[in-house]
């Protein structure tokens, strides 16, 4: 149980010290894996590229606020779940 804390408790501090775009990425990778959805699959789904997915995954991409919303709409979520601070699923 104690461990199971800890996890929480550090899995909490690094998303708050992650930049935006780290917390987005993450979020966005967690939905779509939850989804059951390889990137590719996603990929069709959003209608963006693959390796633009993947950038934005790893947090080196700065998606507009238009993406944001394509991302939302293809996992199902809204756009602020992808930047929320706790976990998403």
């Amino acid at each position: 149980m104690s461990l199971i804390v800890c996890g929480l408790i550090s899995y909490r501090l690094q998303l708050a010290s992650m930049t935006l775009a780290a917390r987005l990425g993450e979020n966005v990778r967690k939905a779509r894996e939850a989804k059951g959805l390889s990137q590719e699959a996603f990929a069709e789904v959003s209608g963006l590229h693959r390796t633009y997915l993947s950038g934005i995954e790893r947090g080196s991409r700065n998606p507009t606020v238009q993406v944001v919303e394509r991302l939302a709409k293809a996992l199902g979520v809204s756009a602020s779940d992808l930047f929320a601070g706790d976990q998403l699923l």
